[in-house]
């Protein structure tokens, strides 16, 4: 008798243990987080989304593998499905910052002062209280 509740207590622990673990994947607030949800942010300071357009689209074939992206004033937001891929994309960059899935690519933004980028990229960062890395010199 003591051997079938065994069994079935590790035949629950069997099925409890993967829906436990995929449940963090799914309330994962980081991944919710659009760039439309950005984009459409209003804050107590000056904008670091101007001029919004979405390029998801014509950015997001499947060389990039993105699955959201946004031009502005400052940068190109592009928004991947997974960190890893984020941060590959990102190191690709000579000009960019990642934050969880989010990368910022800043080529060709000349026309906005890099204290505005910088602003930007801080944002985009308090998005989530839990940052903690750095932001690259603008």
């Amino acid at each position: 008798m003591s051997r079938t509740f065994a069994q079935i207590g590790a035949a629950a622990l069997l099925c409890v243990i993967p829906l436990a673990l995929g449940g963090c994947s799914l309330l994962d607030n980081h991944r919710s987080l659009t760039l439309r949800t950005v984009m459409d942010a209003e804050y107590d300071a000056p904008d670091t989304t101007s001029n919004p357009v979405e390029m998801t689209r014509t950015a997001c074939g499947q060389e990039l593998g993105c699955v959201e992206a946004y031009d502005t004033d400052e940068a190109t937001y592009i928004r991947f499905e997974s960190r890893d891929r984020a941060a590959e994309y990102g190191s690709s960059l000579d000009d960019g910052f990642v934050v969880n899935y989010i990368v910022m690519d800043f080529a060709g933004k000349d026309g906005t002062s890099p204290q505005h980028q910088r602003s930007a990229m801080e944002v985009l960062a308090g998005t989530w209280q839990d940052y903690h890395g750095t932001f690259p010199d603008r």
